[in-house]
């Protein structure tokens, strides 16, 4: 994959769009996310050729090491022959993150996959999670029947990191914010959630869809008890340190 175009969509929030041939097995909604491996060092250079099948040399880009690390995609075009892949600027940068904060137009990645389940038809959901979640939430919400109902919750570090979300009339969204809060976001964030879980599984029809840092994940656990395991997902998107 080659990245063709680079855009700052919020503070942490860098948007990719990454061409390349035969993505027609990624275009589903049944799984959301991709395997990307990126270049952990961004001074790679081009190393060795290889041949390109009509006597010409072919220039291949040898890196050092590569890192393997998942994202979701948050549109693609494949007849077109391109995705956008969102990445979260952390405080800490992994290898994905500094690949998209430095990327220019031309350099490459690899992709495989698909992977990563969305949601389940449903009449009620409750999607909630922070920013590593918001790409897949905000794809999920777009799939969504006209007729759902629910909420989304998402945690940001502040106003400026919220991005526009299409949703159904019959869903709500609310933003939490780390700066500011008169208490710990992340203890409130968990509260509220966990109160969203046991209002969803008193009723019929539900689905609950929750990704963010591991220690909401594992604080989640226990609440998402009342839930059938058929009619939820909890993941762990990153770790904290």
């Amino acid at each position: 994959m080659r990245v063709i175009d680079s855009q700052r969509i919020a503070p942490r929030m860098q948007r990719l769009r990454l061409a390349g041939g035969d993505l027609h097995r990624f275009d589903t909604d049944a799984n959301l996310h991709v395997r990307l491996h990126v270049p952990v060092s961004q001074e790679a250079k081009l190393l060795r050729s290889a041949p390109a099948g009509d006597g010409r040399s072919l220039e291949v880009p040898a890196f050092a090491a590569v890192a393997t690390r998942y994202y979701t995609i948050r549109r693609i075009d494949a007849a077109a022959g391109w995705v956008d892949i969102d990445f979260v600027l952390h405080e800490t940068p992994g290898p994905a993150g500094d690949f998209a904060r430095l990327a220019g137009i031309g350099d490459v990645c690899g992709m495989s996959g698909p992977c990563g389940l969305g949601v389940k038809p449903a009449r009620h959901y409750l999607l909630a999670g922070d920013e590593t979640a918001l790409p897949a939430i905000a794809r999920i919400a777009e799939t969504l029947s006209g007729t759902a109902t629910g909420e989304i919750m998402l945690e940001v570090d502040g106003p400026e990191d919220r991005l526009p979300l299409t949703i159904p009339e019959g869903m709500a969204c609310r933003w939490f914010f780390r700066r500011g809060a008169a208490m710990p976001s992340e203890q409130r964030f968990i509260a509220e959630v966990t109160n969203a879980v046991r209002a969803i599984a008193a009723g019929p029809d539900h689905f609950v869809w929750i990704a963010a840092e591991f220690a909401a994940y594992e604080a989640l656990r226990t609440p998402l008890k009342a839930i059938a395991k058929p009619r939820s997902i909890n993941v762990p998107y990153w770790r904290a340190g």
